[in-house]
């Protein structure tokens, strides 16, 4: 068997049972989790582009009734999103700048809302839900370094 190194991994507390759930991108992009006391299952990558490459994973709890998520953003920059059970959907990137390159990303809940957000390579921070395309967070105030006048105020 070949011996594979982990690429990603998240992890999360499953809101339906309070049991802590670990996700793992494998470096032949497949992706496992594991639950205690079960061994590693497989997940699905069925909907994924082919060839897909995850450059960023995140996995959350969006709630008790509606079980886990998990988002990835692959190398070519488009953003996915999984349910359990069913294919991969890509997500929206409307709002976003024109050859927008992802630096950081996390998705989580907030109240009853999905939230995504990113840190492009050029500084600027997004925000996402799936009733509001991206939206710049102002950076007024933040010291940063380098030149910060294109970015988002």
């Amino acid at each position: 068997m070949n011996q594979l190194q982990v690429k990603h991994f998240s992890t999360y507390t499953r809101l339906e049972d309070k049991d802590i759930r670990t996700v793992v991108v494998l470096e032949d992009e497949s992706i496992w989790w594991h639950a205690p006391g079960y061994p590693w299952q497989p997940s699905s990558n069925d909907g994924l582009p082919k060839d897909y490459k995850i450059a960023h994973f995140v996995a959350y709890s969006r709630s008790a009734r509606d079980g886990s998520r998990y988002v990835a953003v692959l190398e070519d920059q488009s953003i996915w999103w999984f349910v359990p059970g069913h294919p991969w959907q890509p997500s929206s990137s409307k709002g976003l700048p024109d050859n927008y390159q992802v630096a950081d990303f996390q998705a989580f809940m907030q109240d009853q809302q999905t939230v995504y957000m990113l840190r492009l390579q050029d500084q600027t921070i997004w925000m996402f839900t799936p009733e509001s395309s991206w939206q710049p967070l102002p950076l007024n105030g933040l010291p940063l370094k380098g030149n910060t006048q294109n970015l988002q105020q």
